[in-house]
């Protein structure tokens, strides 16, 4: 049993390492801010816990993003069919220093990488959103793929692939 302060410290290392990470890899799943931020901060409550109960985590990074894709997939199952979130195009139109053409094809860009990433199965679209996006090294994507570092790569290579055939289609 370890003590209160070791626990704390070590969510505490954790959580700064992490959380940017997770919170971009949410955001890219679901699209809004709050969403994204609720989603991970449900991720670090649960990771706190398993801390709390003394319970080993080997891999924090794999247990990171694994608990924020099965949040993610809960919140997509119980969500209630919404219209398009107005709030984020009410900002748009208030910020007077924003160029809202360059604001939209930005927006519109987006939308259509995440639409061709939505396109690819969950490994090719983790692979990819690991390694490119975060910029995680081989070893880490592996880890949280559990695969072989060869494996990854070629995971990898195989996901790009398939994005450029989506994206040109």
């Amino acid at each position: 049993m370890q003590s209160q302060e070791y626990k704390e410290q070590f969510f505490s290392q954790i959580y700064d390492e992490h959380v940017n990470k997770v919170y971009r890899f949410v955001y890219f799943k679901v699209g809004t801010d709050d969403i994204a931020k609720d989603i991970t901060s449900e991720t670090f409550t649960k990771l706190w816990k398993q801390i709390y109960l003394d319970n080993e985590i080997k891999n924090p990074s794999g247990f990171l993003f694994k608990t924020a894709k099965n949040i993610i997939v809960d919140h997509y199952r119980n969500k209630d069919k919404n219209p398009a979130n107005l709030d984020n195009m009410a900002y748009m139109v208030k910020d007077e220093t924003q160029d809202i053409e360059k604001k939209a094809m930005i927006n519109d860009d987006m939308r259509i990488i995440q639409n061709a990433m939505s396109q690819l199965n969950d490994e090719y679209r983790q692979a990819v959103f690991l390694y490119y996006v975060e910029g995680e090294p081989i070893s880490e994507v592996a880890k949280s793929l559990n695969k072989s570092p060869n494996n990854t790569r070629v995971v990898i290579h195989r996901g790009i692939k398939q994005l450029k055939k989506i994206l040109e289609a």
